[in-house]
């Protein structure tokens, strides 16, 4: 205060002089001028500091500890972590330093403030420390101005009041609560910090202080970490550690025995036992990588297409991962949310539903090819299929139950990685039955793992229907036509009844918490409410089988127009789902239920009609593109690439440490990083874990005999038969 007077007197000062040799030696502004021109000025001073005084904040600041909590030990340590400020300590200013200090950028959307989470957990106190994500949640009462709270737009006389009140409106984030990241001492249980800070807060002043406007906080046990390794090993993670290097060891022992055996009739010749020993070699393994379908070239265009989806779906899992936690500049997304450009990647499911296309029209194709040749017991199919699906799946669960809590940490690690982690332990089993869509599905282990089960049920079901078409083609191809009609009617009448959205909107409530939003678990996930993609893919399926052995080409006027129909078709199903992104859209029952029912059925068939024209036409750019080899390896690693991926962007988010401006490129940028590390790491998984127990399964199920010839021609026809019947053809 006495710098501030003494500036406002030298100014005052330097005005009187001023004015006083003005004009050339003019006679001097006399005492009484100059005294009336400081009382002004000082005058103008007192009033500054009124408003200078006053809490222009919308937040209050985080108090430093529990000083007058009833834990005694946190009130001790949080009295002498406050003495230790005033002494300059720096292991105390290292805790207020890794503290969020005040709320910064919420008009923008910045909701969380993470503060420095390993520096305050590093700190050289006397006492350990925690870390806490605290949640302020300021009660705003809605403002009396008319405003369309649906508007993005403010004018200049808008108050801060009609920005921050809570409106009520999933597809904008709510600016009344905060995270704040908060350095106290271990000793403070959640539950004193809660209380503290809500009695804290309760007498807060602030500049909303005086529109009624109170805060209330909440600390959960998992917000807070007390250091950065937070769990022990247990049983389970010491198991998991033990099976993967018994694999690591198998595929170096293995590779070695392979190497030295150069010729098959040394040693164990041509038995299944060598068979075996080498079923994990890497030299075994690699060059199945590159082989691909030869029997028919149409369904080469397969490879690029696995591929092409795979890659968006890592995209769309990045936005979805990435908005989930801090962002700088959420307004920027809520303008997104409405624009037809948006919805490329909000509506971007749709290329899940591609992968159910894909899945569908192989498996038929490949049974009915199979039926030419030996009629196979169903149930056999079923089980090949789920002991080639399973080990893979099995590994990964068990990673996520067990070592994937160790692989980082970060301000919301415990909020985001620990309850996976757990639900893995409870769920894995549904998982590995493939019911985890349907029984404890608010729970189920890897979200993205609903689809694995739904490809499992479409699969039994694509087995009836081919028996049925085999043996029976009139009959079968009618049921078909049944269960085609019967899947676009279910969704439609569950979104009738239920009066649901027609889509499953990727706002803050679902990308945040994903397994206990409603219409993910009423529709989204469920095979019976997702199949008529799988149904079309059947249907192409029996298409591609019929002409197979028939020279079809279609002429470059029909291919161009197909294709050029095709396309719009996919494009308009996306697009379209920005009518309904509209916030100033008027729901309709029947207008979401018949959207809900038909938009995937539209997008499949404009994918098929692609996948023909580039088979049978006359656009080879199209079919060179899509059968390009390098396609080949890498559509043998999308199933691990689709596994593991999202456990990559989880880890990216929950150790984020603070937030992130958004932007189209930069989310680009990021799921490009993870579509690379995603190959990088199913490679390994390929060679350590699902080519080996592919072997492993041949080998139980068609033993190879002893001489050189049966166990080079006979087995591997076998093997190559069952490849097809029962490949991983869902990715």
């Amino acid at each position: 205060m006495f710098v501030y007077f003494s500036a406002v007197l030298i100014a005052a000062k330097k005005l009187v002089f001023q004015n006083t040799f003005a004009g050339g030696g003019r006679a001097c502004t006399t005492k009484m001028q100059f005294f009336v021109r400081c009382f002004g000025l000082c005058l103008i001073a007192v009033n500054s500091l009124g408003v200078f005084a006053q809490n222009v904040d919308i937040f209050p600041d985080l108090p430093l500890g529990v000083i007058d909590g009833k834990n005694v030990l946190c009130r001790d340590q949080s009295r002498l972590y406050v003495e230790a400020l005033r002494n300059l300590s720096l292991w105390a200013y290292e805790m207020r330093d890794s503290s969020a200090k005040s709320v910064q950028g919420i008009l923008r959307g910045s909701i969380a403030q993470f503060g420095h989470f390993e520096e305050c957990l590093t700190a050289k106190a006397p006492f350990p420390t925690q870390f806490c994500m605290a949640t302020v949640s300021a009660n705003v009462p809605e403002p009396n101005n008319p405003r369309d709270p649906k508007s993005l737009i403010y004018g200049l006389n808008d108050t801060v009041i009609s920005k921050i009140y809570d409106k009520k409106d999933p597809a904008q984030q709510p600016e009344n609560a905060v995270l704040l990241g908060w350095c106290i001492p271990a000793s403070c249980k959640p539950s004193d910090l809660q209380e503290y800070l809500n009695e804290y807060l309760s007498n807060a002043v602030t500049a909303l202080t005086k529109e009624n406007v109170t805060y209330s906080s909440q600390i959960i046990e998992q917000s807070c970490q007390t250091d950065l390794n937070h769990r022990n090993w247990d049983h389970l993670d010491i198991s998991f550690l033990l099976v993967t290097g018994i694999i690591v060891l198998l595929v170096i022992a293995s590779t070695i025995c392979d190497m030295m055996w150069t010729n098959e009739e040394k040693l164990f010749g041509g038995s299944p036992l060598r068979s075996l020993l080498i079923s994990f070699s890497i030299k075994k393994n690699f060059p199945k990588l590159g082989r691909g379908e030869e029997s028919n070239p149409a369904l080469r265009v397969l490879y690029g297409m696995r591929v092409f989806c795979i890659c968006m779906i890592i995209t769309d899992h990045r936005f979805g991962t990435f908005l989930s936690s801090g962002i700088l500049n959420f307004n920027t997304v809520e303008e997104q949310y409405r624009s037809f450009f948006g919805t490329l990647f909000f509506h971007g499911d749709l290329f899940v539903d591609s992968f159910f296309i894909l899945s569908g029209l192989l498996v038929t194709y490949c049974l009915l090819v199979q039926w030419e040749k030996k009629f196979l017991n169903p149930a056999y199919v079923i089980i090949l299929r789920y002991m080639r699906l399973t080990p893979l799946y099995a590994f990964v669960i068990f990673f996520c139950a067990t070592f994937f809590d160790f692989v980082g940490f970060g301000p919301m690690w415990k909020i985001i990685i620990s309850p996976e982690v757990q639900d893995c332990r409870k769920n894995w089993w549904t998982n590995l039955l493939y019911i985890s869509n349907y029984v404890n599905a608010d729970h189920m282990c890897m979200v993205h793992s609903w689809y694995l089960s739904c490809d499992f049920h479409y699969f039994i079901l694509a087995l009836a229907l081919t028996i049925l078409i085999y043996k029976m083609k009139r009959t079968g191809l009618a049921l078909l036509g049944l269960v085609f009609l019967a899947s676009i009617l279910i969704p439609f009448i569950i979104v009738f009844i239920y009066q649901r959205p027609a889509v499953l909107f990727f706002y803050l409530d679902f990308i945040r918490s994903p397994k206990s939003h409603p219409d993910f678990l009423l529709t989204y996930i469920k095979s019976h409410a997702r199949s008529t993609p799988y149904i079309v893919g059947i249907i192409a399926g029996y298409m591609f089988y019929r002409l197979r052995q028939h020279k079809v080409s279609v002429n470059w006027i029909m291919s161009y127009l197909i294709f050029i129909s095709s396309v719009t078709l996919m494009v308009v199903s996306i697009v379209t789902g920005a009518i309904f992104y509209n916030p100033y859209y008027q729901y309709d029952t029947l207008d979401a239920a018949a959207y809900s029912a038909l938009h995937r059925t539209v997008w499949s068939i404009g994918s098929i009609g692609v996948l023909y024209v580039a088979s049978y036409g006359q656009l080879k750019w199209v079919y060179c593109f899509l059968a390009w080899r390098p396609w080949i390896p890498l559509s043998k690693l999308v199933y691990g690439a689709y596994l593991i991926h999202f456990q990559i962007q989880m880890r990216a988010v929950a150790k984020k440490g603070a937030a992130d401006v958004t932007s189209y490129f930069d989310i680009i940028s990021l799921a490009l990083s993870d579509i690379v590390l995603s190959f990088a790491t199913a490679f390994l998984l390929y060679l350590a874990v699902e080519a080996p127990f592919r072997n492993i399964f041949a080998i139980l199920f068609f033993p190879p005999k002893d001489n050189r010839k049966s166990h080079m021609n006979n087995n591997n026809n076998k093997e190559e038969n069952v490849s097809e019947t029962t490949s991983d053809s869902h990715l």
